[in-house]
């Protein structure tokens, strides 16, 4: 251990390292943004130069940066800037907060609102048209539910739009007249119309970049709009990109990445071409993830695979071939059913020994699904989040899926026992990652719960196998990125409070990008 250039020496703490050879540490030494030395208090500081910085971290517990599997960040942060509805307890008090932001801007700019779920209100339906008429009349108006497979826009939009009754999965009511509630493919009318410049782009992911450094993320898996590359590249261009950036290439995008020859991996420490993101289902919240069997709360509705089969072995089959990682979203059992059968077709005819092809979500898999994971190396990445969010005795999850189903969905004890590989991610619903490992730890049913070691795992060593990143992040070892996050108590001592802990500092290639001491005193 050669430390006579450490810049920096993290001491006195309680590191967890993920490291199967070197479980934990008391002090850290980094240089040039990597960890060069990992070991005991006395022989870090021994051999550190005199002039290297050092923290004294207080007996504190250290973990390895998060790896968020699955964000929006970009368009995450540009909602941040937007009319956020993630907190009301009603209908009312959404509406009211989009009434007051129409009251402060000119008539017929549009007025955006975002991650309304009306299973945490008190009148839990849908917003429709009519609501957001009474409230802003004189502006076109949209607002996005949060799993962003359904929005409602009020009359002012739907003329602007030129949307009718005609219009793919614009919802109608029994007389046929426009609800307002537009689903899957129809969301992306308004997006498109409302769709933020490279400017609030920019804008967004600086305050999605301290939103992640404040939680402890240092690195994510993006599937955003292909426009996003450009404002990454930017910002690691001027030396402003401090997360770690794997990015997944919109569907839509593969004819361009075939025709320039792109491929997995292409990239920078900061920022990575990743796979391709496809779709193969809805959501649960909108009720278009495609069942087996009917939404308990809507009689004869099984949700939607929202493209062909076909289209969807296309993709499949051209981006496998050419080595391009998938990333597809499925998460209702026939959606998963119909992805995996691609994935294993596509491999009979182009087989890839280490394809790390991933699915997203995988809310609703049966035991064979898994079994058919594990043949073909397929990775579940997961969001905890979403039992937090959705699960419990009255949670979302039981008026849509009823008892039964409940109690196995999102399984994350039965992935692992299926020798599945498990990560982690947030869909942004909310970010947090300690949420998300307190939501698995602390899950209301066997079937989903996990360890806090298996957790954390998946959130961090794990999490770095789905970015083909294993050998440089994941991990405390001595040789690989110095990306660290200090918390505030012990979450493997004190699971059951994983919830209610803090993250203190955030370190991200050597250098502190949070410090909540710090902020607690400029305050």
């Amino acid at each position: 251990m050669n430390l006579k250039h450490a810049s920096a020496v993290y001491y006195n703490c309680k590191a967890y390292t993920f490291d199967h050879f070197k479980k934990s540490a008391r002090a850290i030494a980094v240089d040039d943004g990597m960890i060069v030395g990992i070991g005991g208090d006395y022989e870090i500081k021994r051999n550190a130069p005199r002039g290297s910085d050092k923290y004294d971290l207080r007996g504190k517990i250290v973990v390895p940066g998060f790896i968020d599997c699955h964000t929006h960040f970009i368009q995450m942060g540009v909602d941040s800037r937007n009319v956020d509805l993630s907190k009301t307890k009603s209908l009312g008090e959404a509406l009211a907060l989009i009434r007051d932001a129409a009251k402060r801007i000119p008539d017929d700019e549009w007025v955006i609102a975002t991650n309304w779920k009306e299973s945490g209100w008190v009148d839990g339906r849908f917003i429709t048209r009519k609501d957001l008429d009474g409230c802003c009349p004189g502006h076109p108006c949209v607002a996005h539910r949060v799993c962003g497979h359904m929005s409602t826009i009020n009359s002012k939009a739907i003329s602007e739009l030129c949307i009718d009754a005609k219009t793919r999965d614009a919802c109608v009511d029994s007389s046929g007249r426009l609800t307002g509630v537009l689903k899957e493919s129809a969301v992306t009318i308004p997006r498109s119309a409302t769709a933020p410049d490279i400017a609030k782009k920019t804008k967004g992911l600086a305050a999605a970049t301290r939103m992640a450094h404040s939680l402890g993320v240092t690195s994510i898996n993006d599937n955003g709009e292909s426009e996003d590359v450009e404002v990454y590249r930017t910002a690691e261009r001027n030396g402003k990109l401090r997360v770690r950036v794997w990015f997944n290439t919109p569907s839509g995008n593969l004819d361009s990445m075939l025709n320039m020859g792109l491929s997995t991996g292409i990239g920078s420490d900061f920022l990575m071409l990743g796979g391709l993101k496809i779709f193969c289902d809805g959501a649960l919240g909108a009720r278009t993830a495609a069942l087996s069997e009917e939404y308990s709360d809507d009689k004869g509705n099984k949700g939607m695979l929202v493209q062909r089969m076909s289209d969807l072995d296309d993709l499949v089959g051209r981006a496998n071939e050419a080595d391009i990682q998938l990333a597809i979203h499925a998460i209702g059992d026939v959606g998963i059913g119909v992805t995996i059968r691609s994935l294993a077709s596509a491999l009979a005819k182009s087989p890839k020994k280490d394809h790390r092809h991933r699915i997203e979500h995988l809310e609703l898999p049966t035991a064979e699904h898994l079994k058919g994971m594990r043949k073909l190396g397929l990775i579940a990445s997961m969001q905890p989040n979403f039992i937090g969010e959705w699960g419990g005795t009255d949670g979302m999850y039981l008026s849509r899926l009823g008892s039964k189903r409940t109690a196995r969905n999102n399984p994350f004890k039965e992935v692992l026992s299926s020798k599945v590989r498990l990560v982690f991610g947030s869909d942004c619903m909310p970010l947090s990652p300690l949420y998300g490992i307190h939501s698995a730890v602390n899950a209301p049913h066997p079937a989903q719960k996990i360890s806090a070691l298996e957790a954390f795992a998946a959130y961090t060593r794990d999490a770095a196998l789905a970015s083909f990143s294993e050998g440089v992040k994941g991990t405390l070892t001595q040789g690989r990125l110095a990306d660290f996050v200090v918390l505030s108590d012990d979450p493997f001592e004190n699971p059951s409070e994983i919830s209610s802990m803090r993250v203190l500092k955030t370190v991200v290639g050597g250098d502190v990008v949070h410090d909540r001491s710090r902020a607690r005193r400029r305050c």
